[in-house]
């Protein structure tokens, strides 16, 4: 496994309205509420969000 897949689970409630369990990488991964990318496709079943500038992303990490 690469390190690019290693990062806490947790929820992401996107801003659409939707909300997913997914896999969270980034420098800040640990801290809840901050703004989330999708990185891409699910790895092992499991979609991968980036953390993402405050004003940019799809959702918030909860």
């Amino acid at each position: 496994m690469t390190t690019m897949f290693r990062g806490r689970k947790t929820l992401i409630t996107l801003d659409d309205g939707g909300w997913c369990f997914a896999r969270l990488v980034g420098r800040q991964r640990r801290e809840s509420g901050v703004r989330v990318e999708l990185v891409g496709p699910a790895a092992s079943k499991l979609p991968t969000f980036t953390v993402a500038a405050p004003n940019c992303g799809i959702g918030f990490a909860l």
